[in-house]
């Protein structure tokens, strides 16, 4: 493992175009098929929409939402070896957006007078980061009244400390991808 491979925007203004991925233990990219549900049932929140990229990899979520419509995304990332992949991505496109090289936490910490229509979060599979990512959302009023968090998880991810925060409005399954959808 360590070299590249390519993942394709399904659709939008961009559809077709190339981003770079990294082939490692660290990057599990949003399958195009997973991609295309996420984006069928957010179609309508999509359009202006701001939208922050947490554990971004190669960007290849934040790429489909600005294609699809949204005015901007903040990618946040914390792999120097990542955010370069991330960073050369970017240089391919003509996009609103913006890098945060940082911990997902410390970020969420760092971000002023901007609420969120749209937030993805998709920590590697093994941390245990999703809750105390959702609390400083929550914490830091970082999701518009209106807005959505996606959640790419694995199997058993449990939402309960979280319920009482967010409401849970739809929930998929893509073989091992878990996509949980919530709203404030």
């Amino acid at each position: 493992m360590g070299g590249r491979y390519i993942l394709i925007i399904t659709a939008g203004t961009w559809k077709g175009k190339k981003v770079k991925t990294l082939e490692s233990y660290d990057v599990r990219p949003t399958s195009s098929k997973v991609r295309e549900s996420i984006f069928n049932i957010l179609q309508t929140k999509i359009q202006s929409a701001m939208v922050l990229d947490l554990f971004a990899g190669s960007g290849i979520v934040g790429f489909e939402a600005l294609s699809r419509g949204a005015e901007k995304v903040i990618f946040v990332e914390k792999s120097h070896k990542v955010l370069q992949n991330l960073q050369q991505n970017i240089s391919s496109f003509d996009c609103n957006c913006e890098v945060i090289f940082s911990d997902a936490l410390i970020a969420l910490d760092k971000i002023d007078n901007i609420q969120f229509d749209l937030i993805f979060i998709d920590p590697p599979y093994k941390s245990d980061l999703i809750i105390p990512v959702l609390e400083k959302i929550k914490n830091n009023n970082l999701l518009n009244t209106d807005g959505i968090i996606l959640v790419e998880h694995p199997k058993g991810t449990n939402f309960d400390d979280i319920l009482d925060r967010f409401t849970i409005f739809k929930e998929k399954k893509y073989g091992d991808t878990y996509l949980t959808f919530l709203e404030a």
